[in-house]
């Protein structure tokens, strides 16, 4: 499989399969495929990771898109203003996924929903909710506004808005802490909690978080 990358702001993702190789996103991502591209969709794990996908708000089933012959082409694009970031399982072995972050992948990366982590992680609204990529190949994930990254070293640690989290590898430490201060609390207008994300591994966040988007669009009415 070859790809890449087209536009600025709204970008869009172009596959290229040769026969027999086949990719998978959530629903609502295909932007185009060519007439060699055979869809169906996947339970993506059977009845547990469908039953998973259902339980964190991810859409039940998985499409998937094998090519039946050459040079075949299947695209995909951001639901916001954004870039995608494309990310080598073979490089980063496991990354954490916002809910709605993850794009597609290629045949050969394991997607499991994060339902299973820590009930605390669903205390802080926007943007709690997980899922893990992990195994062999490309990962795609759609960052809302310009990507923001951060190297943490072990033990080093930063505080982030919930909504901004776009994904971070497995070996991150993940804690959800209270606003610090009554006046913060109910005067900050950030939210109840920041998510303390502890190293060492790397941090990909969100300049634009759907929160605030919905705020300066009903603010605008």
């Amino acid at each position: 499989m070859q790809y890449r990358i087209e536009g600025s702001t709204m970008q869009t993702l172009i596959l290229e399969l040769d026969r027999r190789d086949a990719a998978f996103s959530e629903a609502g991502c295909l932007l185009m495929m060519s007439a060699g591209i055979r869809m169906s969709t996947s339970t993506g794990g059977g009845v547990g990771g469908m039953l998973g996908r259902m339980l964190t708000g991810n859409s039940i089933f998985l499409n998937v898109f094998e090519s039946t012959g050459s040079d075949e082409q299947v695209m995909f694009t951001t639901r916001m203003p954004g870039h995608i970031l494309p990310l080598d399982m073979r490089t980063h072995r496991a990354v954490i996924v916002e809910n709605h972050a993850f794009l597609c992948a290629e045949q050969g990366v394991e997607y499991r929903s994060g339902f299973t982590l820590k009930l605390g992680r669903f205390l802080g609204g926007n943007g709690m909710i997980f899922n893990r990529l992990s195994g062999d190949g490309m990962a795609f994930v759609s960052i809302d506004g310009e990507t923001v990254e951060r190297e943490l070293a072990a033990g080093e640690s930063i505080l982030v808005h919930p909504g901004h989290i776009a994904a971070f590898t497995d070996g991150i430490h993940y804690k959800v802490e209270l606003m610090r201060g009554v006046r913060n609390l109910l005067f900050g207008n950030d939210g109840l909690y920041l998510i303390r994300l502890t190293g060492p591994g790397h941090v990909w966040m969100h300049s634009l978080s759907i929160h605030n988007l919905q705020e300066i669009l009903t603010a605008g009415k």
